[in-house]
């Protein structure tokens, strides 16, 4: 017995992939939202070393007895209201003075220093808070020869010559999830930075795996 022409297998399996690229968007953006979530509660989540301590802290105000569940609440409501508190504090001019010394403070403590400087920069570059820090995490074009190209971030404003000319340190992101990926040093004239993309811009083309082309990128 065949089947109606309506239900074949090959109208079925066109069917199947059509609503599967339907809800392509929604499925990536779930797997990037459960892999962080879990990053996050790994680090700060009821049984991790900062949670232990925001549970110890809720119970000043939860008192000994209480749940631990009800004391690592209290004392995520804590942390909250710290951060909610420093946000209004460095929302005016003193943020700028608070930046240079926590940086001042932080930045002089060996190995510390070294790995809170540039996670600062970053972060601060992300933010697009301000105009400096953006061009030395500036979004560029990367020539690598052979026709090929790609676009990633200028990770330093530093032009480097370890014996074969003039080079610059660029950051190749991974897709689609552009938080790792390479260091590489490329010939200073084979980069070219494209001052009107943001890091927004390349992280949905990373995160789409290309499927969201900028609109910086077309027609140039």
């Amino acid at each position: 017995m065949t089947l109606p022409r309506v239900y074949t297998l090959g109208r079925i399996s066109r069917a199947f992939l059509t609503g599967l690229a339907f809800l392509g968007p929604l499925l990536l953006t779930a797997i990037v939202l459960t892999w962080v979530f879990a990053q996050l509660i790994g680090f700060v989540g009821p049984d991790s070393v900062i949670g232990h301590v925001l549970t110890a802290g809720g119970r000043l105000f939860a008192g000994d007895r209480a749940d631990p569940l009800l004391s690592f609440a209290v004392g995520v409501l804590l942390l909250i209201g710290f951060v909610t508190g420093i946000g209004f504090v460095v929302q005016n001019k003193a943020k700028k003075v608070l930046e240079e010394a926590v940086d001042g403070a932080i930045g002089r403590i060996p190995l510390l220093g070294n790995v809170y400087r540039p996670v600062a920069q970053l972060v601060r570059s992300m933010g697009g808070s301000k105009a400096e820090e953006m061009q030395t995490m500036a979004v560029c074009r990367v020539e690598f020869g052979g026709g090929v190209e790609t676009i990633a971030f200028l990770a330093s404003a530093e032009i480097f010559d370890l014996g074969s000319g003039p080079a610059r340190l660029v950051l190749i992101p991974t897709a689609p999830l552009p938080i790792g990926g390479a260091l590489l040093l490329v010939p200073a004239h084979k980069v070219q930075v494209i001052p009107e993309m943001k890091f927004e811009d390349l992280a949905k083309l990373y995160l789409t795996m290309g499927m969201t082309v900028p609109p910086q990128l077309r027609g140039r």
